[in-house]
């Protein structure tokens, strides 16, 4: 009798589990979800602001950044603008983050980022009795202001500026 030469289907048993193993690592590797991403953020700052008519303009110090954006129409329709509240906030992507007010309240959510200098995102604003009067889905670009307006009775106005990072 002739000895044959080992063939694939004649390979020592003690190989297979090792093997099968093998396979079974790689699939799950190529399964898992992906974890080495980074998450997506978005570093904010949020200003809330009191606007009324008056006779002499008068806009805080701490509204220096947005003086010529309120200078422009219809936010010049007001010439009193007192900074109410400040509050810094990182956004996560698809997360809706309560952002706190002096008067009523105020939701923010990082829809995506655009370009990796703008982000676009949605903000709610509601009012003292909860009732939703602003709600705005806007591209923010870095370091750029977008101010939301709700107008109240007696030339009056509440607004809320966004700036991201």
């Amino acid at each position: 009798m002739t000895e044959r030469a080992p063939t694939r289907t004649n390979r020592p048993a003690s190989r297979r589990p090792a093997l099968a193993g093998l396979a079974l690592a790689i699939a799950a590797a190529l399964i898992a979800p992906r974890t080495a991403r980074a998450d997506v953020t978005a570093d904010c700052e949020f200003l809330e602001i009191s606007a009324k008519g008056g006779d002499k303009p008068a806009i805080d110090a701490d509204l220096k950044p947005l003086e010529k954006k309120l200078k422009k129409p219809p936010l010049s329709t007001w010439t009193h603008f007192k900074l109410l509240s400040r509050s810094q906030k990182v956004l996560a992507k698809k997360k809706a983050e309560a952002i706190p007010l002096k008067i009523g309240s105020a939701t923010a959510t990082l829809v995506e980022t655009v370009d990796k200098s703008k982000v676009r995102l949605t903000v709610t604003i509601d009012d003292q009795k909860g009732k939703q009067v602003v709600s705005n889905t806007t591209l923010v670009e870095a370091g750029d202001y977008v101010i939301m307006v709700h107008e109240l009775p007696n030339n009056e106005g509440h607004l809320l500026s966004v700036t991201c990072k």
